[in-house]
């Protein structure tokens, strides 16, 4: 993703870290920009992803500041509106405004858009994110909204979910405090917002979309208890994981527990702590320099071969290419 500024040249590239198979050197990136100009102050951040971006502004700027939005490859941007009100308008003269205290989202394909500010202050948080990370949270489930938006894909044509932007639910708002103010740092962080994200865009499509649920596919109810089982075991890697355990965290028998986890996330749930336990070893021994004694038992691990033998198995390479 390309952001270029009135007062201030800066870029993102959203192909280096969203949607691409980055190999060995992948990494969870933050940056931060404050702005000191006479047309702009304030500051903003972004927390890359594989899938996704994160972005957040805190600014005060002139009405009608504008922020020009050109990507590389082709992207959802969900956008909630926190304080002040602004514009999102497209190269085809699409304009959807979003007051404050309401949301929306969009398919920005490769063309240039823009959004216009119009309030002094303004506060925002946004995530883009890709057609593979939706079709992966989404599983089965589907709605009228999510069905239209293919014919926009296929034209490579910008496409706004709501006509008119929705205003954000009490339990979203409460969700983008909790990722605004995480208090995590490094490896930990990354584990946190990427749970809290996917539950936010669940919920968001679910609140605003009325998601209508096939026969074939489990209660709302279930379906949000899987992914409390699989935030939970994002967070507590380092602890020992168990069916039994877990399934008192989702509500329900074990049998059921496995049968609707790999329904969602089509795997198993131990080979997918295995693969969150592996990716989250990759990154402190990427970020932190940690040794492969250290981080196997950071990630769960007593014994440093097994771990070294299931990283293998896992990632396809030895932890020890990492380490420089």
């Amino acid at each position: 993703m390309k952001q270029g500024l009135n007062s201030f040249s800066y870029s993102i590239i959203l192909s280096n870290t969203i949607g691409k198979n980055t190999g060995v050197n992948t990494a969870f990136v933050e940056s931060n920009i404050n702005y000191n100009a006479h047309d702009v102050l304030g500051e903003e951040s972004h927390s890359h992803f594989t899938e996704f971006l994160v972005g957040s502004k805190n600014i005060e700027c002139k009405k009608g500041y504008a922020v020009a939005l050109a990507s590389n490859c082709p992207v959802f941007k969900l956008h909630f509106s926190l304080l002040g009100s602004y514009s999102h308008q497209t190269n085809n003269n699409l304009v959807v405004t979003i007051p404050e205290g309401f949301c929306n989202l969009f398919f920005m394909p490769l063309q240039p858009s823009k959004d216009i500010f119009t309030g002094k202050r303004t506060r925002t948080l946004e995530v883009f994110f890709t057609q593979s990370f939706l079709e992966r949270i989404l599983g089965e489930q589907r709605t009228a909204n999510l069905l239209d938006i293919t014919t926009a894909i296929d034209a490579e044509t910008p496409f706004v979910f709501f006509k008119e932007s929705k205003q954000i639910p009490l339990k979203l708002s409460n969700q983008i405090k909790e990722i605004l103010n995480c208090a995590y740092t490094g490896s930990l962080k990354k584990s946190y917002i990427e749970s809290r994200i996917t539950i936010l865009l669940l919920d968001f499509l679910m609140d605003t979309t009325k998601l209508e649920v096939a026969d074939t596919v489990m209660p709302e109810a279930d379906y949000a208890a899987i992914v409390k089982v699989e935030e939970y075991c994002r967070l507590n890697l380092k602890q020992k994981l168990t069916i039994s355990a877990l399934s008192q965290i989702a509500g329900f028998n074990t049998t059921k527990l496995k049968r609707d986890f790999k329904k969602i996330y089509k795997t198993t749930i131990f080979k997918h702590i295995t693969q969150l336990r592996m990716e989250n070893a990759k990154q402190l021994i990427l970020e932190k320099g940690y040794s492969i004694a250290e981080v196997s038992y950071e990630v769960g691990y007593s014994n440093p071969q097994h771990f070294t033998t299931a990283f293998k198995k896992t990632m396809g390479y030895l932890p020890s290419q990492l380490i420089k």
